[in-house]
């Protein structure tokens, strides 16, 4: 069985118009789609930043 490329998602209306907002401050035009996987990137990028600082400084403090 072939899988999707790509799945159809609900999502409030004001969390829509927010994703649209930053679709258009974007400095290149881009799809929904393309919008979504950036985002996606940007967030994973600020989460492992946050785990890894996370990480050094709980091993400074063990390390006193």
């Amino acid at each position: 069985m072939i899988s999707s490329k790509y799945h159809t998602v609900s999502i409030q209306k004001k969390s829509f118009k927010e994703l649209q907002d930053i679709q258009k401050i974007l400095p290149i035009r881009a799809s929904l789609s393309q919008t979504i996987d950036w985002l996606i990137q940007v967030g994973q990028k600020q989460i492992n930043l946050t785990k890894s600082e996370t990480n050094e400084n709980t091993t400074r403090i063990h390390r006193k």
